[in-house]
């Protein structure tokens, strides 16, 4: 392998300046004058061809000169025209410092503070600058690319003159453009700037050339004072690093540029920073076998390097695309990616109807295929939409043919693309066929004698079968017929529904429907009587009911079930018996969730003018004094179901219901229980016992008068306490406090609820036999007396009754009502 080393020389434009001055020179003829300038820096930024730091880190190294020349006039000046300084005042390493992560550096460009003598000069420079990081595999350090990236190159160059004898003074700052600054490559492949001139020719002989970079120059002669300085703070100059480099392209069949995939850049540069270098392209293994930009597709085609050596492509995809770069011509070291560039074209896919309407926007799709493809595909058989209705391919054609032109559904889709393309896939509703029956309800199967009788139809996939039955039929006698409800038979077979309305929704396959009929003219009546019909809580319940036929034919096919009024506090019944006025009796089993869908009571028949007991037993379970409606419904061949209702109440234990018969009486008194008493001393006051009551009791009397025309009393009277022969003083009483006096709303039934009528205040009933008067109304209904539980108390007197014995008394309680 052979090498060429080719140097480069190159201007650095100076690009703008800035006045930087830190004070005025103060000169008076014949007198020194003391100049101080402050320290700066100024800034070297490398960076590689594109613009990009350097990826390797570099050093820089330079020496700081000041000198001392003696002007015209003065002893031992320097011969006319050679103006240079010649007595080395320091040279010293100059202090560089570099920006983290960057190959930027700072030149901290000491301050400088002279005594000037008249005639004499002083110089100061930078000089033996250079890169001192060996880079072997660079081609050079330029100035300018001509790459759209900004050189940045500036130095600030400042004149100034101060006249002596005038008083006046003249300051010039101009962007200094006669610098001619660049790298030269040394033996130990090192970089050093060109020194700019001979100017300091003693000192340049002596090793500290010159280059015009941090230049400060001063003089002191006879009529005036100049100061001089090349570079200010914040200066930058810019130099780039030109590496050999691998380019890769990305390129059509015919060499052309193309747009490279999403990820990647055509003409993306990696720079050669070692030797040996193994370049591998990122991702190559992720290069896409196709992708589309602006209107085109591009396929892969395969790779190869050096610039026209296309021949050797490899093809292989996915590519691995790496190998040795070596130091040569930039075009050896290209990477060539080819792409087969084509036309983009849409196909759509459209599903339609027979009609050409379009099934489901949903279902279209579309998709980008190059000229020269050819788009296949194999439509689904069946499909179904968003409504649930199942389609069925028929075959397909072009959108811009007629529906006559449809290829059938045994024929591939194949068509060439040359264009866009609009594809439409013809599908019809699978069709299915409804069967209707009309039949004799006794049996579910026998047809009623009629024209038209069974029945077919077609219907869509689907799609809802819906109407309504008529009320009524006549059959070929004549005879007419009473609808009782209809049956899907295929797919709730067994299931007659009563509503006239029949519907089967979202028909999928064929289906047969029954309408059930029977002959009109059957009446009848029901009943039904708990026993007991005031129970306690978790106590079980007798109900018979008796249907009775009023009708001019038997009654048959009944179903007997409880209706939406039954209590969720009465269980369901496990067995139901049938007992005819003639005939034996027949049980039937009640099935879980039967009491409330129907219980059929197959077999059943109950002549003209006859009758049939039905009784069942459940347990009611409830709160103290709630109502538990019960309603039982009968269907069969009557006009209309039969209904019979009742309720049973729950008991209150601590006042058990009194179930007064009549119009007028009592419904519940409270039993006033004082628990344990000490004898005291003294007279005290006692409560109810709350130990004798169930939890939340509070005293009650109930009572109802349905009959009187003028009003009613409520009294009460106490006897005496006794305990065998013992007695207490009659004056021993109890008092009952704030009594609340309510009305019972929709008495025995499952929304009774309580109304306030007013307060009845405070009564005291001594154990004397007297009668008090509780309250009274004029208003008929029932009534409830409320007291809260510690509104009831006994008052007893000192040393009353003797310890150990149990004392009591009757609480007499009359309702009157005046007729």
């Amino acid at each position: 392998m052979s090498k060429m080393m080719k140097k480069i020389v190159f201007l650095l434009a100076l690009l703008f300046f800035s006045v930087i001055m830190i004070g005025n020179p103060q000169i008076s003829q014949a007198t020194p004058f003391t100049h101080n300038d402050p320290a700066f820096k100024m800034y070297f930024e490398f960076l590689d061809k594109q613009g990009n730091e350097i990826p390797k880190p570099m050093g820089m190294e330079a020496t700081h000169v000041i000198a001392k020349g003696i002007g015209y006039g003065g002893a031992g000046a320097a011969p006319p025209g050679t103006n240079c300084p010649s007595i080395l005042v320091s040279a010293n390493p100059l202090s560089i410092t570099k920006e983290s992560g960057k190959n930027t550096f700072a030149l901290n460009i000491p301050e400088i503070d002279l005594t000037i003598q008249e005639y004499d000069d002083y110089y100061e420079w930078l000089s033996n600058m250079k890169i001192n990081t060996p880079m072997p595999y660079i081609r050079s350090i330029e100035a300018y690319v001509g790459l759209g990236v900004p050189s940045l190159s500036k130095l600030t160059q400042h004149n100034f003159t101060w006249y002596k004898y005038t008083g006046s003074s003249n300051g010039i700052n101009s962007a200094y453009t006669g610098a001619s600054i660049k790298f030269t490559k040394q033996a130990d492949d090192t970089y050093k700037i060109v020194p700019h001139s001979s100017y300091y020719t003693p000192l340049s002989l002596a090793g500290y050339d010159d280059i015009f970079i941090g230049v400060r120059t001063m003089s002191n002669s006879t009529n005036y004072g100049k100061l001089y300085s090349l570079g200010r703070e914040g200066d930058r100059l810019r130099f780039f690093i030109i590496y050999y480099q691998v380019k890769e392209v990305f390129e059509d069949q015919t060499g052309a540029l193309i747009p490279a995939p999403s990820g990647y850049t055509n003409e993306h540069y990696v720079n050669i920073i070692d030797q040996p270098f193994n370049y591998k392209m990122t991702n190559d293994s992720s290069l896409p076998k196709t992708y589309a930009d602006s209107g085109f597709i591009y396929t892969y085609e395969g790779w190869y390097k050096g610039a026209g050596k296309k021949a050797t492509m490899d093809t292989t995809h996915p590519p691995s695309i790496d190998f040795n770069a070596t130091l040569v011509n930039d075009p050896e070291n290209e990477v060539h990616v080819v792409y087969n560039k084509r036309a983009l074209r849409v196909v759509t896919e459209d599903y339609v109807d027979t009609s050409g309407g379009t099934i489901e926007s949903s279902w279209s799709t579309s998709q980008t295929l190059g000229d020269g493809d050819t788009f296949i595909q194999t439509p689904a058989a069946t499909k179904t939409d968003t409504s649930g209705a199942d389609w069925e391919y028929q075959g397909w054609k072009l959108d811009s043919e007629p529906m006559s032109a449809m290829r059938p559904s045994t024929t591939p889709v194949s068509v060439l693309i040359d264009a866009n393309k609009n594809i439409q896939y013809v599908y019809k509703k699978t069709e299915h066929t409804i069967t209707e029956k009309w039949v004799d309800r006794s049996d579910g199967t026998t047809l009623v004698a009629m024209t038209g009788n069974p029945a077919t139809n077609s219907i869509d996939d689907n799609d809802h079968f819906t109407g309504s039955a008529t009320a009524t039929i006549t059959d070929s006698g004549g005879g007419i017929w009473d609808f009782i409800g209809w049956e899907n038979v295929t797919d709730d077979p067994g299931n007659v529904i009563a509503s006239p309305a029949y519907a089967v929704n979202n028909i999928k396959g064929n289906k047969e429907i029954r309408y059930h009929y029977q002959a009109r003219n059957t009446t009848a009546t029901l009943d039904l009587t708990p026993t007991p019909q005031v129970v306690s809580s978790g106590d079980n319940v007798s109900w018979s009911s008796r249907l009775s036929n009023t009708g001019t034919s038997s009654l048959n096919n009944l179903t007997l079930k409880a209706t939406s009024n039954w209590a969720s506090g009465l269980s369901h019944p496990t067995q139901v018996t049938i007992t005819p006025s003639s005939g034996a009796p027949a049980s039937f089993t009640v099935g879980a969730g039967d009491w409330l869908t129907g219980v059929t009571l197959t077999g059943v028949n109950i002549p003209m003018g006859q009758s049939a007991d039905i009784t069942f037993t459940d347990t009611a379970t409830g709160a103290v004094n709630q109502v538990l409606p019960a309603e039982i419904e009968i269907t069969g061949n009557m006009v209309s179901p039969l209904t019979a209702e009742n309720f049973v109440r729950i008991d209150d234990p601590d006042e058990p219901n009194l179930n007064p018969t009549g119009n007028a009486g009592l419904i519940n008194i409270p039993k006033f229980e004082f628990g344990e008493v000490e004898v005291k001393p003294f007279a005290q006051t006692k409560g109810l016992d709350a130990a004798s009551y169930q939890a939340g009791y509070n005293p009650y009397i109930r009572y109802k008068d349905q009959e009187s025309l003028v009003g009613w009393d409520l009294t009460v009277k106490l006897s005496q306490f006794t305990s065998g022969s013992k007695t207490l003083p009659t004056t021993t009483s109890i008092k009952l406090n704030n009594g609340d006096l309510k009305e019972v709303q929709n008495y025995n039934k499952d929304n009774e609820s309580l109304s306030s009528v007013g307060s009845i205040g405070n009564k005291t009933i001594f154990s004397d036999g007297t009668t008090v008067a509780l309250t009274n109304g004029a208003a008929q209904g029932v009534y409830q007396l409320d007291y809260a539980f510690n509104d009831v108390e006994l008052d007893l007197l000192a040393y009353s009754g003797i310890a150990g014995l149990k004392y009591e008394a009757d609480l007499d309680w009359t309702l009157t009502t005046t007729p």
